[in-house]
Order: C-alpha cells, then sequence, then structure tokens
C-alpha cells in the first residue's frame, strides 16, 4: 500500500511540472487508476517491451527533442495522450512510465523500478498470453473493419489508425509466438 501512495505522489508532482494540457491531465488520471499496472523507469528502454512505454518530458528538458509526450504499446507509436488511454482501456498491461525532468528528485527516485528485468516467464503460460493478446488484436481489428464499411466518416481516421495498430500488434505478436515456438522442442529436449 506504501508503495501505491508513492506512485501517487509522483504522480501528483508530474502534474505540476508538465504543461498544462488537457490530455495530459487525462491520461495521468488514468494513470492513477492503474497504480498496479504502473511502472516507473528510468528510460523507456528499461520497460518490457510488450507492455505499454511512456516518456514525458518537462518543458526544460524537451528543448532538445520538441516533444513533451511519446509513447509506444508494442512496437506501434501512439502519438496522442488520449489515443493511447483509448488503446489501453481495453488492456490489461502493463503501463511504464519514464520521465526526462533533468536530476531526479526523491519522490521520483523512491517509484523507479528495478532496471533489471524479470526471470522469464513459463514458455506455454507465455504461448497461451501471446495467444490471448492475438486474439484481442484480432477481435479489435475485426471490429474496425466492420465499422469503417459501415462508413461513419467522423471517426474513419481514429479507426484506420486502430486499424494499422491492430494489424502491426498481430504481426509482432505472430513473430514472437514463432520464436518461442521455435524454441521449445530445445528446452524439452
Amino acid at each position: 500500500m506504501e508503495r501505491q501512495r508513492e506512485k501517487m505522489v509522483a504522480l501528483m508532482h508530474i502534474s505540476r511540472m508538465l504543461p498544462q494540457h488537457p490530455g495530459l491531465f487525462m491520461l495521468l488520471g488514468f494513470l492513477a487508476a492503474r497504480l498496479d499496472r504502473l511502472h516507473f523507469v528510468a528510460t523507456p528502454d528499461d520497460a518490457d517491451p510488450a507492455g505499454a512505454r511512456i516518456l514525458l518530458a518537462t518543458p526544460h528538458a524537451r528543448i532538445w527533442t520538441g516533444r513533451w509526450f511519446r509513447s509506444w504499446v508494442g512496437s506501434a507509436e501512439v502519438p496522442d495522450p488520449v489515443i493511447l488511454i483509448s488503446v489501453l482501456a481495453e488492456r490489461d498491461t502493463d503501463i511504464y512510465l519514464a520521465l526526462d525532468i533533468g536530476p531526479r528528485p526523491a519522490w521520483l527516485e523512491a517509484v523507479l523500478a528495478p532496471a533489471e528485468p524479470a526471470s522469464p516467464p513459463d514458455p506455454r503460460e507465455r504461448l497461451d498470453e501471446l495467444r490471448a493478446r492475438v486474439d484481442q488484436a484480432l477481435d479489435i481489428y475485426n471490429e474496425c473493419r466492420r465499422q469503417l464499411e459501415q462508413g461513419d466518416p467522423q471517426r474513419r481516421q481514429e479507426l484506420e489508425f486502430f486499424l494499422d495498430l491492430a494489424r502491426r500488434e498481430v504481426e509482432e505478436l505472430g513473430r514472437e509466438l514463432q520464436r518461442l515456438k521455435e524454441s521449445l522442442p530445445a528446452q524439452e529436449g
């Protein structure tokens, strides 16, 4: 419970440091509701690539990049906090948050996850998890195609984005499934 409180305090500090952007406040509220799945990391590279990764930068830190928000779900970059929320709302995935704010204050150090990766999951359990994620991505893909065929012009751009995101996720998960299947006989032999 103490860890959850530390994460909430960190989110409050972040809200004071970053641009006053409505999408950002929505994202911080969404993250506050998912504290059990939220992990603070030093850089996006320290995160599980299968999860959602978010990089937020304060105004002084973004002088070099010009961007205060970047996020990825799997290998697909998601360009906007509100779109990220809608992508993650239907998923039960870990969310990794990295901050580019200059020197790390004590409140950030208190919530940073260790950089070493967790022990690898059982290959059979990972196969089941990947298959479930492929099924979910295919469901999203099919629903987006159905809605596109119905021709709602106001949602066309959003639906095409989700369609492309689901397609890329199915491809990425398919490659990971194939690699895992190829590695199983060697482990069991």
